[in-house]
């Protein structure tokens, strides 16, 4: 089996830490003008694949894969979401839709966790939506979740996910988890962003999940997809 080994992430401390500095120094003004945060409802979940395959409940966890030790599985989460841009209105998006163990629809899940505070988030989605297409026909899926809006640690609200979607012109699903509430049973931090998570769809386990943004969206992913590739499932 080949160990799974992510490419290089963007480097140096010093770019995240200068981005998270300016979203505490905002987070201490105001915010009584800002909209309330969206009501993000607890959802119903999901529990099979769209070929009716059960999501998995074994294993369960936030632990990434290390060289050949398996990692978790990424546990079945159920967002508010706009499936692409904003056409359609909200919907619920389950990962119980990117499972698929035999590989029909898709191969690797690129969860995408993000805050509208954050520039560094904005860039890598900008280099994501430059190759989604690409990747998209070779098995890539993306997913991206809004953990926070303007003010680290608030929100989103649902204006300020919509105009995120705008600005990206985003064409696939984006989800809204308040403050992080159901993303940080794996980790999740939302006055830490970016936060990215490389799934195997064929069992849902977890191959990366790391903060900061990779240096290259294309890279990364597609060392997850050659790994899926050449690797038999780890479940």
């Amino acid at each position: 089996m080949i160990p799974f080994a992510p490419a290089a992430f963007a480097p140096g401390a010093a770019r995240f830490g200068a981005m998270l500095a300016l979203a505490v120094v905002a987070a201490c003004g105001s915010s009584d003008d800002r909209p309330p945060p969206f009501p993000d409802p607890d959802l119903p979940l999901a529990d099979a694949s769209p070929d009716g395959e059960p999501y998995p409940t074994d294993r369960i966890g936030e632990r990434k894969r290390s060289g050949t030790r398996p990692g978790d599985r990424m546990p079945n989460m159920t967002f508010r979401a706009y499936r692409s841009g904003r056409a359609g209105g909200l919907e619920s998006v389950s990962l119980a839709e990117y499972f698929d163990p035999k590989q029909a629809r898709h191969k690797v899940l690129h969860l995408q966790v993000a805050a509208t505070w954050c520039a560094i988030c904005s860039s890598e989605l900008e280099a994501t939506m430059s190759v989604v297409n690409e990747l998209e026909a070779r098995g890539i899926r993306f997913l991206e979740v809004i953990v926070s809006g303007a003010i680290v640690g608030q929100g989103p609200a649902l204006a300020e996910v919509e105009a995120w979607i705008d600005r990206h012109g985003t064409t696939f699903p984006t989800g809204i988890d308040v403050a992080g509430r159901r993303l940080g049973a794996v980790g999740v931090n939302p006055a830490a962003m970016p936060h990215d998570i490389l799934i195997d769809t064929r069992t849902m386990e977890i191959l990366d999940s790391s903060v900061g943004a990779p240096v290259d969206v294309a890279k990364y992913v597609l060392e997850a997809l050659r790994f899926v590739e050449e690797n038999p499932p780890s479940y």
